[in-house]
């Protein structure tokens, strides 16, 4: 039987294939690229329910909020998790913790300039926003970009929360590589589990994903 994370990873190396080897971005018409026709509401709905079924199935939590219910719905995560300390990226929208910093014990961090593997380990969760996602396969993709951060903070803490909005949401993997800048270094992950590998794809080092979609 195939294990379902060789595979994941096989589906991303073949579509990193097709991409050219220099970090210019190819133009492409919107004939050619490999997007759905529009959906409805109805089928956008079903859409991200299927994400937030792939994400369950491997081991996620899911929350589905509106915008204004980002902060508090922060707070309940990490204060559910217990988190003391929590790592965000240049570009993560202040008031997203500001209820959660309303306890003197809870303390943000900020990794710019760059933390050191130990002190990202010793953190408690990290929150970012998001690139992109995948609804067939459960995936969620960062690029680096304002809000997401480096890739070593979303892989030493032991909870991740990550901003997922709906229009973010793709509903195969390659419609959704169309979307990404390709001359960014791009992670994917899903579920529980996230690695780094060299192609710039990986699933692997164990800590707990809470998912906020935004409609």
């Amino acid at each position: 039987m195939t294990d379902p994370r060789e595979e994941l990873l096989r589906r991303v190396r073949d579509a990193l294939r097709e991409l050219p080897e220099d970090e210019r971005l190819v133009p492409m018409s919107r004939a050619r690229q490999r997007q759905g026709p529009p959906t409805s509401s109805g089928d956008r709905n079903a859409l991200i329910d299927l994400f937030a079924a792939r994400l369950t199935h491997y081991g996620a939590r899911v929350h589905h909020i509106i915008e204004q219910d980002i902060p508090d719905t922060v707070a309940k995560v990490l204060t559910a998790q217990g988190a003391l300390s929590v790592v965000v990226p240049q570009g993560l929208p202040e008031e997203w913790t500001r209820p959660w910093l309303a306890d003197e014990r809870h303390a943000v961090i900020d990794d710019s300039p760059f933390l050191p593997q130990g002190q990202l380990a010793g953190a408690d969760a990290v929150i970012t926003t998001c690139a992109a996602a995948v609804a067939d396969a459960g995936i969620i993709v960062l690029d680096g970009s304002a809000g997401q951060g480096r890739r070593a903070p979303t892989l030493a803490p032991a909870c991740h929360v990550c901003v997922v909005r709906v229009d973010q949401v793709g509903a195969s993997m390659p419609e959704v590589i169309d979307r990404l800048d390709h001359r960014r270094q791009i992670t994917w992950f899903g579920g529980p589990t996230a690695d780094s590998e060299d192609e710039g794809a990986g699933i692997g080092s164990a800590r707990q994903l809470i998912v906020l979609v935004v409609d």
